[in-house]
């Protein structure tokens, strides 16, 4: 597969059998030029010998003006989708995530079932054990890829903890707030804005292999108070664009401590935003 993409002008992405091909579409210039590609495709199969079963291959259209023009592979045209589960991640034409939202917390609800049918044991140790290996993994997986922004898919994750942190013997009676606090966790909110921040720390540390500077200005010489790696992203107008990734980490990255952005590993970063504003009063930053 190494060779799939030489001469392709478009971004190509390959896992395992799954490649996705993507292109900025602007005119029937650009068109051409992602038709182009294809073509490509098909001939590195028939030197190969490893046909794409285009029955299952589709294009899907992103942007308000999108010209949504036709593609083929082979004689075969391509067909239009609107929504995909890409690597487990439900991604749609409108970049928001309310399937992956309700996916997830049917799948974390479905691991609360079957704990609750199977053990008679309900104490606090038990319970965390088992919902932090069980079911807050279906909440947390690739989540700053779809990190939700609506308040009802944010409810939606966190009526999950509401329900698990529930059933804790001595915990029924108890606000969430203070069952939160008892427990030493934080909200599903908080966690994910965590996430967000060791993400953007791996990728400033080149762990996770992506040119920052294509998102984001790194105001490493910055003279305002506060740390010397500050961001500016670039001014967006729509909200999907205002709740991507690079567009809504820098606000909460900016407030971090130095010694937290300068950090030489991973723990050590960790460690120094455990006491921060944006996460203080939730308890233990370093629960799995």
């Amino acid at each position: 597969m190494n060779d799939l993409d030489i001469g392709m002008q478009s971004e190509i992405s390959k896992f395992a059998d799954d490649t996705k091909v993507m292109c900025p579409i602007r005119n029937i210039g650009d068109q051409q030029k992602l038709q182009q590609d294809l073509i490509k495709l098909m001939i590195w199969t028939k030197k190969w010998q490893m046909k794409f079963n285009v029955d299952k291959c589709s294009v899907m259209h992103f942007g308000h003006a999108n010209p949504k023009f036709k593609y083929k592979m082979g004689d075969q045209e391509l067909q239009e989708t609107e929504e995909e589960k890409d690597l487990g991640v439900y991604v749609n034409s409108s970049m928001k995530f309310s399937r992956q939202c309700a996916e997830s917390v049917k799948k974390a609800n479905r691991m609360i079932g079957i704990i609750k049918r199977n053990f008679t044991n309900f104490d606090r140790k038990v319970v965390l054990n088992l919902y932090k290996a069980l079911v807050r993994p279906h909440l947390d997986y690739y989540v700053p890829v779809w990190k939700p922004y609506l308040r009802k898919d944010i409810q939606l994750l966190e009526g999950v903890q509401r329900r698990m942190t529930k059933i804790i013997h001595g915990m029924r009676n108890k606000t969430y707030e203070e069952r939160l606090k008892e427990l030493r966790l934080m909200t599903i909110e908080q966690r994910h804005l965590r996430q967000d921040m060791i993400t953007f720390y791996n990728i400033t540390q080149g762990s996770i292999n992506m040119q920052v500077d294509n998102y984001v200005d790194i105001l490493r010489e910055s003279n305002t108070r506060g740390h010397t790696m500050k961001i500016r992203p670039s001014r967006v107008r729509l909200e999907v664009r205002r709740n991507s990734y690079f567009k809504r980490i820098w606000k909460a990255w900016n407030t971090l401590p130095q010694e937290a952005v300068t950090a030489q590993t991973l723990n050590k970063f960790k460690n120094s935003i455990a006491d921060c504003g944006i996460f203080k009063g939730r308890g233990d930053l370093l629960s799995r």
